[in-house]
């Protein structure tokens, strides 16, 4: 069926913003850094027969500017996006949330997404994966073995090429490898659905320059434009 509803929330803890001091809040915001996975599933799932057409994003502040010691740092970044559902133009709504400014917790990133759509909804928990453990000196903490597998193997070798974190990669190269080759094409990677390229972001861009937008005019509303058929976004304009 049709889409209807996406809430997604994304957050990391606010020792992040010491990792990126060097860029926090000048060449990019924690928007571009965090909302972008989880509107790149939203966008995956559903742009064959739903678009987003306009963008409103609200900011909170307070923590990033005290802790780097300079203003205009945005703590959390909320991207409310209004979707169209191209059979029959009913409309459909997604929020999606991202913050470096959260509290010490049990994991390294906090997510988490709801879809609903016209006959169905999915929820999914991504930062608890059934693996918990707890010492005396660091506490208790949940664990994602599934990323990536730091420790080596027997032979003192790297042993964590079964992770998806490592398998991205190696799709990417593999990828880069075949172009160069002559035997797959950037169109025909596009059309395999299984890496992210130019083509198949250019809605995520979109989304996220759109909230970057929205955000610099004082929470403005930005329409997306899109080509004659109504698939390639071609700009950016503030709703009247």
């Amino acid at each position: 069926g049709g889409f209807s509803f996406f809430s997604s929330t994304m957050t990391q803890c606010k020792t992040q913003l010491d990792t990126f001091r060097g860029w926090a809040g000048k060449s990019s915001d924690i928007s571009y850094y965090l909302n972008s996975h989880h509107i790149d599933i939203h966008a995956w799932a559903c742009l064959e027969f739903a678009r987003p057409i306009s963008v409103t994003a609200m900011a909170s502040n307070g923590i990033a500017d005290d802790r780097l010691e300079r203003k205009g740092i945005e703590d959390t970044i909320t991207l409310m996006v209004q979707w169209e559902n191209r059979a029959d133009q009913s409309l459909g709504t997604a929020i999606y949330m991202a913050s470096w400014a959260a509290p010490r917790a049990d994991c390294h990133t906090q997510q988490y997404f709801h879809y609903m759509g016209h006959k169905g909804e999915v929820r999914a928990d991504q930062c608890h994966r059934g693996y918990s453990w707890a010492t005396d000196d660091s506490g208790f903490a949940n664990l994602n073995p599934l990323y990536m597998k730091y420790t080596p193997n027997s032979t003192g070798h790297f042993a964590g090429q079964n992770g998806y974190g490592y398998q991205s990669l190696e799709q990417f190269v593999a990828a880069a490898e075949a172009i160069n080759a002559g035997t797959l094409t950037p169109e025909g990677c596009t059309r395999q659905g299984i890496l992210a390229t130019i083509d198949s972001t250019l809605v995520v861009t979109a989304i996220l320059e759109a909230g970057r937008m929205s955000l610099d005019l004082a929470s403005a509303p930005i329409e997306i434009s899109y080509d004659e058929a109504g698939i390639v976004p071609t700009g950016l304009l503030v709703k009247d």
